[in-house]
């Protein structure tokens, strides 16, 4: 008897957690684009052997989504500054610095945000994490990496690849340009918790 009663708790559980699951996924309701106001330039920055192409189809998919209108700076060189040789990883802050360096006009205009690409990996110094996907600081800087967006599936498709580098890309133009603030739900494109590729793949890609 007992372990039949604790079969049904388990299974009300079981219940009660999917359901709790499903309500939040419908709870999600994008924002309208139509309402969204941003402020400042966003300037993309590839750095080292990121593809142009990838840049050029980011700037479209933002042209046609927002009207927005991101500019492309030339490539910036990564150098030893930027890199940690015993993990073999970027460190963010230390590539934030680099675009800062490269781009010192811009630094001096409160207007521009800078938002690096890179194909290397790259962690955060500050925290203990094994890796990022991004990193932000003085609501104007970013980068992103699409090193590790290529994990979790045997075969990947580039579809797939460029809407991992979209939802962050798109994340850090929400929160530096339209001046969004982080979500607690899953499936924003702007939730705060993305800690791998489960994460990432859930998030939509709206606001």
């Amino acid at each position: 008897m007992k372990w039949v009663t604790l079969l049904i708790a388990v299974s009300s559980a079981a219940c009660l957690s999917l359901s709790f699951s499903c309500i939040n996924r419908t709870r999600y309701v994008p924002l309208d684009t139509q309402n969204l106001e941003g402020s400042g330039i966003v300037y993309f920055v590839p750095l080292g052997d990121f593809p142009s192409f990838e840049v050029e189809k980011l700037v479209s998919y933002y042209q046609s989504k927002y009207g927005l209108l991101p500019e492309t700076l030339p490539h910036l060189a990564l150098d030893s500054s930027a890199v940690n040789p015993d993990r073999q990883q970027l460190i963010a802050e230390a590539v934030i610095a680099l675009m800062k360096r490269g781009n010192p006009k811009l630094v001096s205009d409160p207007e521009s945000i800078l938002i690096g690409l890179t194909t290397q990996d790259m962690y955060i110094g500050q925290y203990d994490w094994q890796f990022t996907f991004s990193w932000r600081q003085e609501g104007r800087y970013a980068v992103v990496s699409n090193a590790r967006m290529n994990l979790g599936a045997s075969a990947v498709t580039a579809e797939k690849l460029n809407s991992r580098l979209r939802k962050m890309v798109t994340k850090n133009i929400g929160i530096l340009h339209y001046g969004l603030n982080p979500s607690d739900d899953p499936r924003s494109v702007l939730y705060k918790n993305v800690g791998g590729i489960s994460e990432l793949d859930y998030m939509g890609e709206e606001f």
